[in-house]
């Protein structure tokens, strides 16, 4: 289902806004490394922004894990979901690497820094 969702994310037009809310494991919102490193970074490299959220509403939070997710602190999915929405809506779709499967350092650091304005958003509501 993951692997479909990316699919349709990737093949949409170039200024299309799309964006994943990833529920991890409550109340850190942990994710396994296949699924971060997998189909999920690969929607990054795609233009694809992705919140990590904890799963219900536990009071724990979803700390940083790199520069290319988004942490979605104490946000259930929602809540995350609607602040997503806003921020694509300001600041645009992320860049999208020219081959998903192998960026390279200049289009990793270009998302880098596009994920770390979505960031500031997060980090402030």
């Amino acid at each position: 289902e993951l692997e479909a969702m990316l699919a349709a994310a990737s093949a949409a037009p170039r200024d299309a806004l799309a964006g994943f809310v990833a529920e991890g494991a409550s109340p850190y919102a942990y994710l396994d490394e296949a699924t971060l490193d997998g189909a999920l970074l690969k929607a990054v490299f795609s233009g694809v922004p992705v919140v990590r959220v904890a799963r219900g509403n536990t009071g724990g939070f979803a700390y940083p894990s790199g520069p290319f997710f988004v942490a979605g602190s104490n946000l259930t999915s929602t809540k995350a979901r609607v602040l997503l929405q806003a921020a694509l809506l300001k600041l645009g779709a992320l860049p999208r690497a020219a081959h998903p499967d192998n960026p390279t350092p200049t289009e990793r650091a270009a998302i880098a820094d596009k994920v770390a304005a979505f960031q500031v958003i997060f980090d402030t509501h």
